[in-house]
């Protein structure tokens, strides 16, 4: 019957004994004392689960793709069996969305407290209703036991979760292995690698990415935790593996050469780290201060900027990143290129111009463009 740290044999568990998982790292950063409904209600919220409960709706639950769940009382482990499980609780560690979706098909109640549209899928077949009401199991003794399991098939493999779920995931089990194994950061993200194959250093990469992030929460007001977290990956793209012009600007060496035994951000750059928050994320009180909104210009436009020394003051003083990349080129470089798009505007108006020349205001503009030109001429002509 046992196996180590797990059950041989899948076992069918009643659903109204399945809890989903406060610690879901599909939940990271949440409340990690929310009731049932809280947890589903996160979920149907902030998941697709349509498609995912129609098919449930459908075809039922498979015995081939089965949960993975621990007793909620880690002693009770050893005397779980298939005829007396229904007297004992189960954590979900994997499934938490389908079992989620389960819930909502089969507890009309739950679907009105929740708000869930109307176009929810729902259930018409009685045989799916039945196969719903027990789910297929594979029961582990402990959390810990299943850690090889998911980092392999969420981080490393072809189910992945979001990029902020993976780095909170990654840095809370460095973290625990570091203190239960009285290890330092790097043997413990050795640990953490082999338990999962990683080949591509992904497990210190995810691990700085979040260290970031935590400096983020300490030291920058008005931070928008929430943007941060739905669009963690532009912390991926911008800082790469630590060899980046924006990597550099706030401080953070080559992820190889990272001193875990100190800050990997020092005070001294952390008003830099301040701008890059503010100007791919924005801030709760000014979101007008983000200037991306296209995260190609990640490394299209800001990384070049952060190579410069005039750009970027420029950057900083006028939060303009359009005219901070065309100083990337050098001074001469803007003249031309001002020089070409004032020529072009000014030969589209010319071609119309005519139709508004009783216009007071256009006039006005005119003679302005007028007086800027012989400014130009009398600067030209200065030695």
């Amino acid at each position: 019957m046992l196996n180590d740290n797990r059950k041989t044999e899948i076992i069918y568990i009643p659903v109204e004994n399945l809890l989903l998982d406060n610690f879901n790292p599909r939940l990271a950063g949440e409340n990690t004392n929310a009731s049932q409904e809280d947890i589903i209600s996160r979920i149907y919220n902030n998941e697709e689960l349509e498609e995912l409960a129609g098919s449930l709706a459908i075809h039922g639950f498979l015995p081939e793709e089965p949960i993975i769940v621990i007793p909620t009382q880690i002693e009770d482990f050893q005397n779980i069996d298939r005829d007396n499980v229904s007297d004992y609780k189960f954590i979900i560690i994997e499934g938490n969305r389908r079992i989620s979706s389960v819930k909502l098909l089969t507890n009309n109640k739950l679907r009105t407290n929740i708000e869930v549209d109307d176009n929810f899928p729902q259930i018409t077949n009685i045989e799916v209703e039945e196969n719903l009401k027990k789910i297929p199991a594979i029961i582990y003794k402990e959390r810990k036991n299943v850690d090889a399991y998911l980092g392999i098939r969420h981080i490393a493999g072809n189910r992945k979760w979001d990029a902020y779920a993976k780095a909170k995931y990654i840095y809370d089990k460095v973290e625990e292995c570091r203190h239960n194994e009285n290890v330092t950061i790097p043997e413990a993200i050795e640990i953490i690698k082999n338990q999962i194959s990683d080949r591509k250093d992904t497990i210190r990469k995810l691990y700085v990415y979040y260290k970031v992030f935590n400096i983020i929460e300490q030291e920058v007001v008005n931070y928008q935790s929430k943007h941060i977290k739905d669009r963690f990956s532009l912390i991926q793209v911008a800082l790469g593996m630590g060899r980046t012009p924006i990597a550099e600007y706030i401080g953070l060496p080559a992820f190889s050469n990272v001193d875990f035994e100190r800050e990997i951000i020092d005070n001294s750059h952390i008003n830099n780290l301040k701008d890059i928050t503010k100007w791919i994320f924005g801030l709760k009180e000014d979101d007008s201060a983000r200037i991306i909104s296209d995260s190609r210009n990640i490394g299209k436009l800001l990384a070049p900027v952060l190579s410069n020394k005039e750009s970027t003051d420029y950057l900083k003083k006028y939060g303009d990143l359009a005219g901070a990349y065309e100083l990337t080129n050098g001074e001469e470089e803007l003249v031309r290129n001002s020089l070409r798009k004032a020529f072009k505007s000014l030969s589209l108006a010319q071609n119309k111009i005519y139709k508004y020349k009783d216009i007071s205001d256009i006039k006005d503009e005119v003679d302005e463009i007028g007086s800027i030109l012989q400014q130009i001429r009398i600067l030209m002509k200065e030695e």
